[in-house]
């Protein structure tokens, strides 16, 4: 079975999905959507690092990619955090708006097992194998250019 090489950073994800909470409200659409408009994301080119290259080459994940997720997390929290925050004092609101970044991210999240413990297990496989066909990869530079327009849609779809 091809493994993937790739997954699109999760900020993008977060936010989207977060956002789609943000607008949509209803808790019983919008975490699906969220969860959805993961697989949607990936469809566009983007850039990311290549957790399944590394893994092959160096049986491992190298600390520049370790370094590249902490910061992709932390910025992810903080995105979706500040998108919670429009809805205070809200809480109610604001809890879906965090599971929606959260439910946006969640494919890539279930994937961790395989990367960062070695867990091969047939689920992860079929899931890692899916997220692979449906990847649209490109070079860093134009990657990254769509990512930041992504956001920047994304941020002003809740300007709106």
């Amino acid at each position: 079975m091809k493994l993937p090489t790739q997954n699109m950073i999760e900020l993008p994800h977060a936010v989207v999905g977060a956002v789609i909470a943000y607008k949509v409200g209803n808790p019983a659409l919008a975490l699906p959507l969220s969860f959805l408009s993961h697989f949607a994301l990936d469809l566009l080119p983007h850039w990311n690092p290549h957790l399944n290259r590394e893994m092959k080459l160096y049986g491992r994940i190298t600390d520049r990619t370790r370094r590249i997720i902490i910061m992709d997390v932390i910025l992810s929290l903080i995105a979706g955090g500040y998108i919670a925050y429009l809805a205070h004092p809200d809480i109610k609101r604001e809890i879906i708006i965090l599971l929606g970044a959260f439910a946006g991210v969640l494919p890539d999240v279930a994937e961790a097992p395989f990367f960062f413990f070695k867990s091969k297990n047939n689920f992860l496989k079929r899931l890692i194998s899916f997220q692979s066909k449906i990847q649209f990869d490109v070079p860093l530079v134009p990657g990254v250019i769509s990512q930041i327009l992504l956001l920047a849609a994304a941020y002003w779809w809740i300007a709106g």
